[in-house]
């Protein structure tokens, strides 16, 4: 199978998993050398990796990942803050390290004082002039910064993957303006077409042309051998939180040729390009979709056999940059 046919499968690797009660380890980096090994097995475009309170520096975390795997895609978080030209530096060198396997998820970030004031107006008038303006400085900075990628600051793929999540209009057309892959967060097919809908007016809206943005769904998965024990699995969890498991995405428990079909509707019906799950716990539900979902998706001709390419942006069908 070619690198276009189907759809394309991304995981995230944050943390002991997506659930916050998935339980924690020490860090060890041959475990985490096994963990994304695993990922690059299961024949995943790349992974994404969160850093902030608590947690490891995600793009030095990926330059370890990048000296164990040769293909899979490395993806870390990459905060809208202090020097353009130094972020893109270090994600140019993360693409140097991986032999042109690097993205970067760029985040709005606010202080933690201008944080606590926009939650306390969110939803009102002031709140959404808030964010308009925190989204409109995150835009002056993604144009300085990835446009040093084209100047002073060289990088194997030219321009890697900038990736975003997003979850309403302002954030949509942000990823439309600059994103080569925007994370969407649909409860189900209907909210699916509708958000696709939305940001491909977006991105026509921007000047940019038919394909230059893939649009992928995100999933929190809890997976079992049969639905019982995955709901098992779950409700375990949930005790160990003392709260249901709610997320900003759709929460998926079941097995993974449930999971398969889910994935078969919101690719064909949805019009979704591609999907980032979210494993809820670590190593156990990256193990799942390696070896059970991503065979059944296999079976289907709905993902790759083999790696075709070698960057980031071969993976994603990109045109070279």
């Amino acid at each position: 199978m070619s690198e276009h046919q189907g759809f394309h499968l991304s995981a995230a690797l944050n943390g002991a998993g997506s659930h916050p009660a998935a339980p924690a380890r020490p860090f060890a980096p041959e475990e985490y050398a096994r963990l994304v090994r695993g990922a690059e097995a299961g024949l995943l475009d790349f992974i994404t990796v969160e850093d902030g309170p608590g947690r490891l520096d995600s793009a030095l975390l990926l330059a370890l990942a990048a000296q164990v795997t040769d293909r899979i895609g490395l993806v870390p978080l990459g905060p809208t803050t202090g020097d353009p030209t130094a972020w893109a530096t270090r994600i140019a060198t993360l693409d140097h390290l991986s032999a042109g396997r690097a993205g970067v998820r760029p985040r709005a970030t606010t202080s933690n004082a201008e944080h606590a004031a926009l939650l306390a107006v969110l939803g009102t008038p002031e709140g959404d002039r808030r964010v308009a303006e925190l989204f409109a400085r995150a835009d002056e900075f993604l144009t300085e910064a990835t446009g040093a990628w084209g100047t002073g600051v060289s990088s194997p793929q030219g321009r890697p993957p900038v990736t975003l999540l997003a979850h309403a209009t302002v954030p949509y057309r942000l990823a439309a303006a600059h994103g080569d892959v925007v994370f969407v967060t649909p409860a189900d097919t209907a909210g699916l077409v509708a958000v696709r809908e939305e940001v491909e007016a977006l991105r026509e809206e921007a000047g940019r042309p038919a394909g230059a943005l893939r649009v992928f769904a995100d999933v929190d998965v809890v997976l079992g051998d049969s639905k019982e024990a995955a709901d098992a699995r779950r409700a375990g969890l949930e005790k160990a939180a003392g709260s249901p498991f709610t997320s900003d995405a759709a929460v998926f428990s079941g097995t993974p040729e449930g999971l398969a079909d889910l994935l078969q509707e919101w690719f064909r019906e949805g019009g979704a390009d591609g999907f980032r799950l979210r494993p809820a716990a670590l190593p156990d539900d990256l193990d799942a979709i390696v070896a059970g979902l991503v065979p059944v998706l296999q079976r289907r001709g709905l993902f790759r056999t083999a790696y075709t390419a070698r960057t980031l942006r071969g993976h994603l069908g990109l045109a070279a940059a």
